[in-house]
């Protein structure tokens, strides 16, 4: 079974300031912020291994790659009071005050499953490229695989109409969903566990409560296939996409759409809320994909470039960054504020249908028609790991939080 502990950095720090910096203030300029002293000890041994230096207002993920560089380790978790930080929380919002002292644990397998539609799920160790295990109980191609916020359930779908609920540590099918009446296209689930959505060609999403498998709310699409469909992070909204041409924005309690993101030309493929819900991203049959602001359904920005259907779009863990998957046999990385295309991923020899970022952003997997998956350094957009394996198309992926 996949060791539920896995996580990887970046490669920048913040350097401690000089003399006075931190509270030089000439008269009339705006002070600048002090820096925080931030100690990192090895879980095990409470051993010092890093001391860096970061803003209030950074992001515990910009911590977790300065602890990473200083510290050279590639890849670990970052924990304050025996709690796993959340990288999207600013260093200040996350409690952590000057001379605050961070426990890090040195991580050596990163999990990561893929969905294919020979039928079988993969667990794949994403640093090593090595297969730790396969899930076998669908009865037809695997559409979408999804981890649990915190690693300890697997939630798969597809075109048997069913979605399934597996335990991580013994690999066992531990709750079958079963109302729908056509494929199903996407499995999320919420925040706390206690519930899965699910979207399908039947034009519903379903709404099951995991304990008893039940169905406790179905959205309905019209006439229209619902192709995707999401939890916000900490809230009561459900994001569909569909072959209407639209998002919709539903409250989970009542049932009922709160709001419509109209704006593109052909099936929106995919929508997912950012880290902290505050917008929402789509990929579409267009071309596009864009970015919406949560609170008003507002089309931020477009993201043009591909030449053909955009399959997938997510954000980074810190919602700074977007990448793309497209039939055109690309993945494409953004960047979230600009809208600006900061590198393309070329290497699939067939239509990418799936792009996702590793839990912190260090590197994004792929998958593709070619039956291939795919991991890339960020950075630079070098090919890192190729993981064969699959018989047929690998059509979804999700990388194990942590």
């Amino acid at each position: 079974s996949p060791q539920l502990a896995s996580r990887t950095l970046g490669a920048f720090g913040a350097m401690p300031p000089g003399p006075g910096f931190a509270n030089k203030v000439a008269e009339g300029e705006h002070k600048e912020p002090m820096l925080l002293h931030i100690v990192a000890k090895d879980d095990s041994s409470g051993e010092t291994v890093a001391e860096v230096f970061v803003y209030p207002a950074d992001s515990i993920l910009t911590l977790r790659r300065a602890i990473s560089e200083k510290a050279k380790i590639p890849h670990l978790s970052l924990q304050f009071n025996n709690l796993v930080l959340p990288d999207h929380h600013a260093v200040q919002e996350a409690g952590l005050e000057n001379h605050a002292e961070v426990q890090i644990v040195p991580v050596e397998e990163a999990a990561l499953a893929s969905g294919s539609t020979d039928g079988v799920v993969y667990i794949w160790d994403a640093i090593s490229g090595s297969c730790m295990e396969t899930l076998r109980g669908h009865e037809d191609a695997v559409l979408c695989v999804a981890f649990s916020p915190t690693g300890q359930l697997l939630a798969t779908c597809g075109a048997d109409n069913n979605a399934k609920i597996w335990d991580t540590k013994s690999g066992q099918c531990v709750q079958t969903l079963k109302d729908h009446t056509d494929w199903v296209t996407s499995v999320s689930f919420t925040p706390d566990e206690t519930a899965v959505v699910t979207s399908s060609l039947d034009c519903t999403a379903r709404i099951w409560e995991l304990e008893s498998g039940s169905c406790l709310r179905t959205l309905s699409g019209g006439v229209s296939p619902i192709f995707w469909a999401c939890f916000a992070p900490g809230g009561p909204e459900v994001a569909t996409a569909g072959a209407d041409h639209n998002a919709t924005i539903w409250d989970a309690r009542t049932g009922k759409a709160i709001k419509v993101l109209s704006g593109h030309r052909d099936n929106v493929t995919m929508v997912v809320f950012s880290p902290r819900a505050s917008k929402l991203l789509t990929a579409s049959q267009d071309r596009n994909a864009k970015i919406w602001e949560a609170s008003t359904g507002e089309c931020q920005r477009t993201l043009s470039g591909h030449s053909d259907t955009v399959q997938t779009a997510s954000f980074s863990p810190d919602g700074k960054l977007v990448v793309t998957a497209s039939m055109d046999r690309t993945a494409k990385l953004w960047e979230t504020k600009t809208g600006e295309c900061l590198r393309t991923l070329s290497g699939h020899s067939g239509c990418v249908l799936f792009a996702a970022f590793c839990s912190d952003g260090q590197f994004v997997a792929t998958s593709s028609r070619d039956a291939t998956v795919r991991t890339w350094d960020v950075k630079t957009g070098k090919m890192l790991r190729l993981l064969e394996g699959h018989r047929a198309k690998v059509n979804a992926l999700s990388f194990l939080p942590f």
